[in-house]
């Protein structure tokens, strides 16, 4: 009986054994578990459609700033935000009276130098029948050489003193047609035809010189502007197609076509600035409307792998692949893109390994990871 208990006893603590090292087992193997869970796909060589998306504020295609040349108080104002106006219509004048006075100052010189002229034209003729009367009698010996040196003097002078009249009636000629010039701009013409906006005056108001009065915009057609990265603008042509989507249209999709390119990249952002003009016949899109362009970049063949995947360390970016259980970064560069896909290249990147694309931004270079749905 003793023998038994005994027995059980052993059976026990043997199988109590058991159960502690199964368990320090699994602990053990946990511990040393301590690899990246990721998701992945396969990378495979493909052809999409990509568009370039950018975002921007609509204007006029032809937008005409209007400044003060003169300084005064603005006594007319013919229009108002969002008239329709014609080339050569008055929309505003400025009472300068400084400007008035200067015209009627320049004109009074003018006729002083003119009737100077006159007189200066009649002394001139006397000299000139004395000067030649001296000159006759001092060759017959009939009047001393001072008496014909003090005519010939006079006459030259005379002559002095018409030219010298000619050039001040040119100069007072000058300086009021400077004047009137001046005065003439204290009416404001339009020299487009479009609507006005940006204007905020009041009649009686004082101006001066160089202060914006309004602005005329046409509106039959009209332009967004958006900055293009470098790696795309190559893509990019004028006479390219462009979806843009108006915010204040609810999103409705209108077509343009981009009619500029810039030549070199803007010094802060690095982008380049592409200009895409959109018809507005029925003036539904008004200047400061915002949009958003889908630029047509054409189709692109290669590696096409999802944004998300791409990381950005530093300057670089870069993508994670596996290899032999661990993940290797890889640098890219991104060749075109859309929203959600991005066509690249990279040094060991081709088709038929594996991406990661969930877990990418917590990886590390190098670090063993295993594979989750």
């Amino acid at each position: 009986m003793k023998m038994k208990l005994y027995n059980k006893k052993i059976i026990v603590g043997l199988a109590i054994l058991a159960i502690l090292a199964i368990s320090c087992g699994k602990k053990k193997t946990q511990a040393i578990d301590n690899s990246r869970p990721v998701k992945v796909q396969i990378i495979g060589q493909n052809s999409i459609s990509l568009g370039y998306k950018a975002s921007g504020t609509l204007k006029g295609i032809e937008e005409v700033p209007y400044t003060a040349t003169s300084s005064g108080e603005i006594v007319v104002i013919n229009a108002k935000n969002g008239d329709n106006v014609r080339a050569g219509q008055v929309i505003v004048s400025i009472d300068n009276q400084t400007a008035r006075s200067n015209v009627k100052r320049a004109a009074s010189t003018v006729n002083t130098a003119s009737s100077n002229i006159n007189s200066s034209s009649a002394a001139l003729e006397e000299a000139r029948i004395n000067y030649e009367k001296y000159a006759m009698l001092y060759e017959k010996r009939l009047v001393t050489e001072t008496e014909y040196l003090n005519a010939k003097t006079q006459y030259n002078s005379a002559k002095a003193n018409l030219n010298a009249s000619k050039n001040n009636l040119s100069s007072a000629r000058a300086e009021l047609d400077s004047a009137n010039d001046t005065n003439r701009k204290t009416v404001v013409k339009t020299n487009t035809t479009g609507t006005i906006a940006h204007m905020n005056l009041e009649l009686h108001q004082q101006t001066s010189a160089g202060n914006q009065l309004f602005t005329v915009i046409n509106e039959g057609e009209m332009q967004l502007e958006v900055g293009v990265s470098p790696e795309i603008i190559s893509k990019i042509h004028v006479g390219t197609q462009a979806k843009v989507k108006i915010d204040e249209l609810k999103g409705e999709e209108l077509t343009g076509t981009v009619y500029e390119v810039a030549a070199a990249a803007n010094s802060s952002s690095r982008q380049f600035t592409v200009k895409i003009k959109i018809p507005n016949s029925n003036r539904r899109l008004k200047s400061g409307m915002y949009g958003t362009a889908s630029i047509d970049t054409g189709a692109e063949d290669g590696l096409i792998i999802p944004k998300k995947a791409i990381v950005v360390k530093g300057v670089e970016q870069v993508v994670y692949i596996v290899r032999n259980g661990k993940a290797v970064a890889i640098p890219i560069k991104i060749t075109n893109q859309n929203e959600e896909m991005a066509a690249v290249t990279g040094n060991g990147l081709t088709a038929g390994i594996e991406l990661i694309v969930d877990g990418q931004n917590v990886v590390q270079n190098d670090e063993k990871i295993r594979r989750v749905q």
